[in-house]
């Protein structure tokens, strides 16, 4: 009688799939005794069987439908299964050595079962089992060429991905330099300016005698040397945070008091320019911090925005914002000025604007998942006046700037700018109420 080679195959088959825990779980042994394969132990056994199960399903289907239409969509399956399996490998952190010798143990285990069927089977057709032998090995071939691909098309999506960043991190490192060759090239004009003024004063001086002339003089000298003091006080004090030299002392304090204490002291000049300057704050605030750092920073915004402002005034605030879970409070100063677009500090400040959308889209998201509006939307506006930038009275905005965003970073504290042509400015500091020990 002439064995039907369709019947052989289904036989073999069914062997196939009466073994199928014995295969899965030989290979599984075959697979940790190999030292060259370590990712597989942190696998369960689910994990690990993976879309194997479905890859022999397609191979049995193969078997079964030889020499059939529906044979080329096992195949496919078969294939499609390959792929995918390769992706979860490299998910869990196989190389594609790992794989390929993970298939290969597998190959093998088949092939002892092909081994094992021929014995059990005395009236096996040879030929049938030979023809069945070359599938399985075509199968692990399409297989390991199919886990093959899609390793590395997953590696170059990866080195891609560490491409980009790479050149993100590389393009804000060029930014950052030449916001401090900005920052340092005004910080020198500055200078030349304030030492050319004391020259001039100087060599006036020494011609004026005990004229009339010699009070202006004078008044010239210390206004210069002023400011003087003051920019090179900032510029050791930015060299210092910069360097890292800086150390912050946490201790509990009220920061009602400290700005209130701030603003007051601060009242004189804005009368002097015929500005308000008011203060609000929460009933009770008691948190941990920087005292001196936190009044450092109010201090540069306030200068700053009394400094930049001709008509109006500035407001200054501190509430508890947050949750019950993440205490916080905000540090608020808005002005009635012109706006930063054009002013020294431009580069520095459209970084902190950039910094503060990102912040603001967050602070949307999270309002959205919890059913609330930001916090931000909260806080009182300032009626709106435009005016030419005065000429300013202290040297170096972007320097105060730099100074309040490193005093910020070293308080783990964020910092968010708002600012409009002609419609004012407002600095918002969010500090945490408490700091871990």
């Amino acid at each position: 009688m002439i064995p039907n080679p369709q019947v052989e195959f289904s036989r073999i088959a069914a062997h196939l799939r009466k073994r199928r825990q014995h295969i899965l779980s030989d290979w599984r042994r075959a697979v940790d005794a190999d030292p060259k394969v370590s990712a597989s132990a942190s696998l369960v056994r689910t994990q690990f069987i993976d879309h194997i199960p479905r890859i022999l399903d397609a191979f049995d289907h193969a078997l079964r439908a030889r020499g059939r239409e529906d044979e080329a969509a096992a195949e496919a399956d078969e294939l499609a299964g390959a792929a995918d399996h390769g992706e979860h490998r490299w998910l869990h952190g196989y190389d594609s050595r790992e794989t390929m010798r993970e298939w290969g143990h597998l190959h093998t285990c088949m092939l002892k079962e092909f081994e094992s069927f021929a014995l059990a089977e005395a009236n096996a057709d040879p030929s049938a089992v030979s023809e069945a032998r070359t599938m399985l090995a075509q199968l692990f071939i399409d297989c390991m060429v199919e886990s093959a691909s899609s390793h590395a098309a997953l590696e170059r999506a990866e080195a891609e991905g560490r491409l980009r960043e790479l050149e993100r991190v590389l393009e804000q490192l060029r930014t950052a330099e030449r916001e401090r060759t900005e920052l340092w090239r005004e910080a020198a004009h500055d200078l030349r300016g304030n030492v050319g003024a004391v020259k001039l004063a100087a060599t006036a001086l020494g011609r004026a005698g005990a004229t009339s002339e010699l009070p202006t003089f004078v008044s010239m000298v210390r206004k210069s040397a002023d400011s003087l003091d003051t920019l090179l006080s900032d510029l050791i004090e930015l060299a210092r945070l910069e360097a890292g030299r800086e150390r912050r002392n946490i201790a509990p304090f009220d920061p009602r008091s400290v700005i209130s204490e701030l603003c007051d002291s601060l009242q004189p000049l804005a009368a002097k320019r015929q500005l308000f300057l008011k203060f609000g704050a929460s009933p009770e605030l008691l948190v941990d911090g920087d005292s001196v750092k936190v009044r450092r920073i109010a201090q540069n915004l306030v200068l700053n925005a009394l400094k930049y402002t001709e008509k109006g005034g500035v407001l200054v605030s501190c509430t508890e914002v947050g949750s019950a879970e993440v205490r916080r409070w905000a540090l608020c100063v808005q002005d009635t000025g012109v706006g930063l677009e054009d002013g020294a500090a431009a580069p520095l400040a459209q970084v902190i604007s950039d910094v503060t959308k990102e912040a603001h889209a967050i602070a949307q998201e999270i309002a959205a998942r919890e059913q609330r509006a930001p916090v931000l939307s909260t806080l009182p506006t300032l009626p709106s006046r435009s005016s030419d930038r005065p000429e300013p009275e202290q040297p170096s905005e972007g320097i105060g700037l730099s100074i309040v965003k490193r005093l910020c970073e070293l308080l783990d504290a964020s910092l968010e700018l708002e600012t409009h042509r002609g419609r004012g400015t407002s600095f918002r500091i969010i500090f945490p109420s408490q700091y871990p020990a």
